[in-house]
């Protein structure tokens, strides 16, 4: 169904090589979109985009640091010179990080901010700038359910979703204008490369993600393609009268009281 409204559209993605953000790429890619994979992580990138190009989609990768300011306007410059206007933009990249305020160094706090929010301000300015101008246009962001509940080392990574949420309702005032709106989603424990690191780190990996999937009210983690789904949603027109709106995909998760992982069942 996607196709309708995606078919020679250009789209961008930030942290687009892996997790949601490659769940994105390929939805958008497969919707008949030309779609920029912007990512640090240049070897998986680019096996991502040629598996793309294989199945006949329009896909481009490029090398991206979002928290600096010449990598994201060469980004947009690419698209433009390739494809024309950037339609849509999905500010996806970000880093996650374990650790609480009293053993926090200013350098891991200045890293954790760097990607998650002023990363995400750079991809949203850059698309506003040409989205305002033309009166058109969508973006997209990823935040987290730690921008209302968080845990106790999680000081750096609440901050910076905390951050985003915010920076999506003041984006959203700002374009609403001109005709561009910006959203966010809220993915919840989504099986990426994350979830499977978090995993890793603890003395059980099998028992922690079987915790994880008993955890949510849904009875399962999510997958990246479900993230995207609704990131299409807020992308396309069917979306036309929501923005400054942060969408949970989370099997529920943040509608439960923390009453621990059997409450639901599972």
């Amino acid at each position: 169904m996607w196709n309708e409204y995606f078919t020679g559209k250009t789209v961008i993605i930030s942290g687009g090589s892996t997790g949601i953000g490659a769940g994105a790429a390929q939805a958008f890619a497969r919707a008949g979109a030309h779609t920029i994979v912007a990512d640090v992580q240049d070897s998986i990138g680019e096996e991502l985009v040629r598996t793309l190009v294989a199945e006949g989609h329009s896909a481009t990768f490029r090398h991206c640091d979002v928290g600096n300011e010449d990598d994201v306007e060469q980004v947009f410059a690419l698209a433009r010179d390739a494809f024309g206007d950037v339609d849509v933009a999905y500010a996806n990249a970000g880093v996650e990080w374990t650790k609480d305020a009293r053993h926090t160094t200013l350098e891991e706090w200045d890293h954790v901010l760097n990607v998650n929010l002023t990363g995400v301000f750079l991809v949203c300015r850059a698309a506003m700038r040409s989205m305002c101008e033309r009166r058109t246009g969508s973006i997209v962001v990823t935040s987290s359910p730690h921008a209302w509940a968080t845990v106790s080392d999680g000081v750096a990574y609440a901050a910076s979703k905390g951050g985003v949420s915010s920076l999506v309702r003041a984006l959203a005032l700002e374009g609403a204008p001109y005709g561009v709106r910006v959203n966010g989603v809220v993915p919840g424990s989504i099986n990426t490369p994350m979830i499977q690191r978090e995993a890793q780190a603890t003395s059980n990996p099998e028992e922690a993600l079987r915790l994880m999937d008993r955890s949510q009210p849904w009875g399962r983690i999510g997958e990246p393609n479900e993230v995207a789904n609704v990131t299409m949603f807020l992308a396309s027109p069917l979306a036309e009268f929501v923005t400054g709106s942060l969408y949970s995909v989370d099997g529920g998760l943040m509608a439960a009281l923390p009453m621990g992982p059997f409450s639901f069942g599972g």
